[in-house]
């Protein structure tokens, strides 16, 4: 039972730095393109913050206010 300690501790420590490596990675998610145009690298939504609208990555147009 003691040989398998060390395994459960580098099989959790993984996990955890796994999950910082990814939400770390999440920071650079929004570029601006030009003006007020803002694009979401992850989803590849379009957002034209002047219109108040967004655009998905299949090409649906949605308005918000």
């Amino acid at each position: 039972m003691k040989n398998l300690t060390p395994a459960y501790a580098i099989i959790i420590g993984s996990l955890i730095l796994g999950l910082f490596l990814y939400f770390g990675l999440s920071v650079n998610r929004y570029s601006h393109i030009e003006g007020n145009k803002i694009i979401d690298q992850k989803t590849g939504t379009l957002y034209d913050l002047d219109k108040k609208q967004y655009i998905k990555k299949n090409g649906d147009l949605y308005q918000y206010e």
